[in-house]
């Protein structure tokens, strides 16, 4: 087709690729027409999975295309290492047909959909290449009905096979009318070898390949020895009909039917145990909403507008990332929202509804709170993430017109806000006296509370505010709330164990919001009058979040999918994930970096929590039992955790032959999810709390007997206990989000003297090195997080590690750190969070 060159345009100051067709090839009238065929195929198109281009034209009978440049490999390149892992190959699927649905969309048909004609990115983005043959198509009725049958020839003989052998579908190889349909063929070719690394139709030659695809299936997976998901084999056989009529009719369908069998790994509904306040109630949420998100979701979301009886789902958003805070613009045809898209900072967009685009406001780490009838738009600025709860922001409120512009900033400190319908009033949350108060408008304080208020949204004649009262911190569950002017609060609702947005209806006569439990497998949208009437308006497939209701009663919504990875890197392994189902947390790793327990989300009638052990010499992971993990032997032979529901009940699992035992430390209660092992190991020291006793280190013994505890009276730093080598001394240093951030304590457990240590700010001491003279202390940050070296002597740390996953889209927590004592492996794990808004229409 022509030369592409790296080159540099000085005028925005950017790398770009440029794609020229020289003027002895142009004089090829089938060359030149397909060269400009490409060119306006895909200037048409502005989607992150399709090659974006930024120019086209012709100077002194060059004809040219300049084009984003993209730095990695072609999916070629890439299978000739071998298929990638599973969940690593529904992804760049995922993003494949996510391209091809925008084409489709366009009313453009690629006809040379293959390995080589898709581009990886070294950021994991899949970009859809080379639209030489790409053929543009119309709705044309036949009959009254709407079909997508071509229109434009597009120079194109009858009877002439355009495509690549080994990709074509049977319309193709027959030389028939084609329209976006053999598109989805030549995918699920595609698909087959991304999942396998086998070729679907690859025969001796091009005839027999042909041949292979009019008449053939493809061998099974499973008779590949591949292992995959549930679901894959369907999607594959679907989308490789030999008529046209037998496979998925749109792209859009491919995208939904992938995004379930890849976000739901092979874990159902659970009921996860009940935990405690100080026991990170957050990870109970999102287990639930990892495995409630795999029930149904494609039932629900399945198409660009699947009817299910009288609901209506539309996808709006198609980027890889998490979306938080979005609204209709005033004239319901419009959204603005805020996205970390691709691990990136919280940036503001808006987008027209069923444009598959959406242009930036220039506003970024910027989230929208709310927007007023007359256009202004209401956001929180410099937003940061509060790390005790990692779903939690605070920021500066700030109102800037809709169109775009500079900020005015309004006020500091402010956790949640909404704009009046008028624009002239503000709601804000805020803790000026260190608790959650709601004030409307700013500065009338109308309620206040010891837990934490999300989502208050005024109502639409600027008379009462609506919330959500929660009663713990950094735990989802809790109440609908109603507080008029003068400062009267009602609870509309029972309490429920999750609850996530919430929305006035357009006549102010109802408040929806979603809402879930422990023993719902969808999160429900209900609906409640300000007299406290209740009904269920529909189910919700996983995890969704209620965004705003536009005046004609569509409902803006955003649909989460949670996942957790546990990844461990030692001297013969490089960094991987070795998660099994999906949700891998709580990992611990033996002394000598050999072994590594970890907890996953566990499937109907267990627990919620499973505990795996893997030997990092490329064994698979076993499962010995149930429970979450709080630690393993030095030597990797045992495996401690605590009973699911049972705070008192910590197991003891051997990771080869022998008896599982229990060891009861009642009365004390175990609050958190790691150990340290006194020399020896067997003993080991946890924290847990008596009652409403402040929570301290104990120690306690394998063999059992009560846990004793550790120092002669709490100390105000003990969240994080580390014990020494030599067992002498006590590193202990205060949780996240604590007051007294930045002072630790070494405690001599022989006599109980405490000498302060100095830490930063979210410092979390990871374990002792093995000269005792060091600690490994970790820091999350942004997208990954930072482990150093720190010397006890000087308070002097230095880098030992960076950690920064590969993938960074929808990151909301890096944590959880293990090192081993000599630093040569270590642990931690990831929890990603990915979403996409909707709208919901009842028809």
């Amino acid at each position: 087709m022509g030369e592409v060159y790296r080159a540099r345009d000085t005028r925005l100051h950017r790398d770009v690729a440029v794609k020229v067709l020289p003027p002895g090839v142009a004089a090829d009238p089938d060359r030149l027409r397909r060269f400009e065929q490409e060119a306006r195929a895909v200037a048409a198109l502005s989607h992150p999975n399709i090659l974006a281009v930024y120019d086209v034209g012709e100077e002194s009978d060059l004809h040219f295309i300049v084009s984003e440049l993209l730095e990695g490999e072609s999916l070629r390149q890439k299978l000739a290492e071998g298929p990638p892992p599973a969940r690593r190959a529904i992804d760049i699927a995922v993003q494949i047909a996510r391209g091809l649905a925008a084409a489709h969309d366009k009313g453009i048909i690629h006809r040379d959909l293959k390995p080589e004609n898709i581009f990886v990115t070294k950021d994991g983005r899949a970009k859809i290449l080379d639209f030489g043959l790409a053929k543009p198509v119309g709705v044309v009725r036949a009959g009254g009905v709407a079909t997508m049958m071509p229109t434009v020839a597009g120079g194109t003989e009858p009877g002439l096979v355009l495509g690549t052998v080994g990709y074509m579908s049977p319309e193709q190889v027959r030389a028939a009318d084609v329209d976006y349909r053999t598109d989805i063929f030549s995918f699920g070719a595609v698909l087959y070898e991304l999942v396998t690394g086998r070729r679907a139709f690859q025969r001796d030659t091009a005839a027999e390949t042909m041949t292979a695809i009019l008449k053939e299936d493809p061998p099974e997976l499973v008779e590949t020895g591949t292992p995959t998901a549930p679901g894959v084999e369907r999607i594959v056989r679907h989308a490789l009909e030999k008529s046209p009529d037998d496979r998925f009719q749109s792209a859009k369908d491919l995208v939904f039917a992938l995004e379930t069998v890849g976000g739901s790994s092979t874990v159902s509904a659970i009921k996860p145990p009940e935990l405690r306040g100080r026991q990170f109630r957050l990870i109970a949420a999102v287990v639930t909403a990892l495995a409630v998100a795999a029930v149904g979701a494609a039932g629900y979301l399945a198409g660009a507008r699947r009817s299910a009886g009288s609901a209506v789902f539309d996808r709006l958003t198609f980027q890889r990332g998490y979306v938080k805070g979005a609204r209709f613009t005033p004239d319901g045809r419009n959204i603005v929202y805020s996205a970390m898209w691709e691990g990136r900072p919280y940036e503001v967009f808006t987008a027209r509804i069923g444009d598959h685009s959406a242009r930036s406001l220039d506003l970024h780490n910027a989230m929208v709170v709310g927007v007023s009838s007359d256009g202004d738009l209401a956001v929180l600025t410099n937003v940061r993430r509060i790390r005790s709860t990692n779903f939690m922001e605070v920021g500066t409120l700030a109102r800037v017109p809709l169109g775009g512009g500079a900020p005015r900033e309004l006020l500091e400190g402010v956790w949640a806000a909404d704009i009046s319908r008028d624009g002239k009033q503000f709601a804000v949350v805020r803790t000026p006296a260190g608790m959650h108060q709601l004030e409307y408008p700013i500065g009338k304080v109308l309620f206040r509370t010891n837990g934490y208020i999300s989502h208050p949204r005024i109502s639409p004649d600027g008379g009462q505010v609506a919330f959500q009262e929660h009663p713990l911190w950094g735990d989802d569950r809790g109440y609908v709330a109603l507080v008029d002017s003068a400062g009267k609060v009602k609870r509309l609702t029972d309490e429920v164990d999750s609850e996530q947005g919430l929305v006035w209806s357009a006549d102010g006569r109802e408040i929806w919001y979603a809402a879930g439990g422990s023993n719902s497998p969808r999160r429900s949208v209900v609906a409640v009058t300000p007299s406290g009437a209740r009904r269920t308006i529909t189910q919700m497939p996983g995890d969704a979040t209620v965004c705003d209701m536009a005046d004609d009663g569509r409902l803006l919504f955003s649909h989460e999918m949670v996942s957790s990875a546990q990844f461990v890197a030692t001297p013969r392994m490089a960094e991987r994930d070795v998660s099994v189902l999906g949700f891998g947390m709580w990992g611990a790793l033996s002394d000598d970096g050999q072994t590594l327990a970890f907890t996953e989300a566990g499937p109907v009638g267990a627990s919620g929590y499973l505990v795996f052990v893997r030997r990092l010499d490329g064994s698979p992971a076993i499962e010995i039992g149930e429970g979450a993990t709080l630690g393993i032997t030095p030597d990797g032979k045992t495996v401690v955790a605590l009973m699911p529901g049972q705070p008192t009940k910590i197991r003891v699992l051997p990771t080869g032959a022998g008896e599982t035992r229990t060891v009861d430390v009642a009365p004390v209660e175990v609050d958190q999810y790691f150990i340290s092992w006194m020399p020896g190991a067997q003993e080991f020291v946890f924290l847990g709390h008596v009652g409403d006793a402040r929570p301290r280190a104990y120690r306690v013994s394998l063999a059992g007997g009560p846990a004793r505890p550790v120092t002669r009276a709490p100390g105000a730093a003990e969240f994080w206990n580390r014990v020494s080598p030599d067992g002498r001394f006590l590193l202990q240093a205060p949780g996240v989000g604590a007051e007294l951030q930045g002072r630790g304590a070494i405690v001599d457990l022989t006599t109980s003297q405490a000498r302060e240590l100095q830490l930063a700010d979210g410092d979390q001491p990871v374990a002792w090195e093995q000269d005792g003279r060091h600690v490994f202390i970790g820091q999350e940050r942004d997208a990954g997080a930072t482990i150093y070296r720190f010397d006890l002597s000087t308070s002097k740390r230095e880098i030992w590690k960076e950690i920064r996953p590969a993938d960074p889209a929808g990151l909301l927590s890096v944590g959880r750190f293990y090192v081993t004592p000599s630093g040569n492996a270590y642990a931690y794990g990831a929890t990603r969070y990915l979403s996409a808004l909707y709208t919901y229409s009842q028809k």
